[in-house]
């Protein structure tokens, strides 16, 4: 038995294993392909015609980057959801242009691990269309959300104060972005 450690400073027993069980990479560096698509995207990035409202990634994947980021280097907060209710209680999540995902997963933008009664992928999402500069929310995959006591089956606009209830987790809305204030 001998424990060592891969490019990404994980250590791993190499008899039990022929590479890196939590990279699953082998014979190269996971950080550098990150680091080699990154810098690949933000070039890509760097060429878009600003008057193109995204771009997708030439390297055969399947995701479109926002020219909200790419313009302001960042990705700006639209708004919040604060918890109010459940274990995460005074914890706030950040909102930002487009779909947020909201589960358990350590994937979701919106990730909420201390109620196992939340999906772990997609329980639900909420939306920011920055043209109308309008919220949504839209129900997720098999699992049930309540938008303000009310049992949410269908995609619905949000508006400032309203509560989403999340497994055993209630989370108030708060918008950044409105009419009057917006990123662009």
């Amino acid at each position: 038995m001998a424990i060592i450690k891969c490019p990404n400073d994980h250590y791993y027993d190499n008899a039990k294993y022929n590479a890196c069980p939590h990279c699953q990479v082998t014979g190269g560096s996971r950080r550098m392909e990150e680091e080699m698509t990154i810098a690949r995207v933000s070039e890509e990035i760097r060429l878009v015609n600003s008057n193109n409202i995204g771009f997708s990634n030439p390297a055969g994947e399947e995701k479109t980057i926002g020219i909200y980021k790419a313009k302001m280097q960042a990705d700006p907060v639209v708004g919040w959801l604060v918890c109010i209710k459940g274990a995460g209680r005074g914890r706030d999540y950040r909102l930002h242009t487009g779909r947020n995902f909201l589960g358990r997963g350590l994937k979701m933008d919106i990730c909420i691990t201390e109620d196992d009664t939340i999906t772990r992928e997609n329980h639900c999402s909420v939306v920011f269309d920055p043209k109308r500069k309008v919220f949504y929310i839209s129900p997720g995959e098999g699992s049930i959300t309540y938008l303000n006591d009310k049992l949410l089956d269908d995609s619905g606009k949000l508006s400032e104060g309203d509560v989403i209830t999340a497994g055993l987790t209630d989370l108030v809305f708060i918008p950044y972005c409105k009419e009057e204030r917006t990123w662009l």
